[in-house]
């Protein structure tokens, strides 16, 4: 394994038994085997460390859209595929993403600005899906920007409350996510 991979690992590792907070430089190259000289090759600093693991999660949300974006299925199966694989990837980072949001998001500007960039470009892959709905007539009521709210804040609740603070298995998760989208989408086909 390459030493910016090991610096990572470890990263990944401390921060989910210590937390973000009590896990220093020195203690992440002491686990790598590394020295500090090495980390610092590769990161300015622990932020800009916890920034690229933030950066390669969100890519890989995106990436997971796009690949559903380019399938010729409904919008409902692309919508119900990504999520379902979107829920499948978070679970292997749970513990950073707990750290983002529960020990930086709220204390730190720049993780701030981070989380608004990312959750722009989702929002708008999301909203290419939800829009594909409705042009297909797959969905007849409610409004774009009414469908993707309701979608992301009913994954936020999961996502935060189910497998980062309950902890609970991700196929229970996802199974609640298939019925409550079962709700969402016999409502979107009543029109009127």
């Amino acid at each position: 394994m390459k030493a910016k991979d090991r610096i990572i690992q470890s990263a990944k590792e401390l921060f989910a038994k210590k937390g973000y907070n009590h896990t220093s430089v020195e203690d992440i190259v002491k686990h790598a085997g590394l020295s500090k000289g090495a980390f610092y090759f590769y990161f300015k600093s622990k932020d800009q460390l916890m920034e690229e693991l933030i950066n390669q999660m969100a890519q890989r949300t995106k990436d997971i859209m796009k690949k559903w974006l380019e399938k010729d299925l409904s919008a409902e199966e692309t919508i119900r595929g990504h999520i379902k694989e979107f829920l499948k990837e978070c679970y292997q980072d749970r513990h950073i993403a707990y750290v983002f949001f529960f020990e930086l998001l709220c204390n730190k500007e720049e993780f701030r600005r981070l989380h608004q960039r990312h959750m722009a470009d989702i929002l708008s892959l999301l909203g290419r899906m939800v829009r594909k709905g409705y042009e297909r007539q797959e969905f007849l009521c409610g409004s774009e920007e009414e469908v993707i709210n309701l979608i992301v804040g009913y994954m936020r609740l999961l996502y935060m409350e189910k497998l980062l603070l309950r902890q609970m298995p991700v196929e229970e998760i996802i199974q609640e996510a298939q019925r409550g989208l079962d709700i969402l989408f016999r409502g979107l086909k009543c029109g009127g």
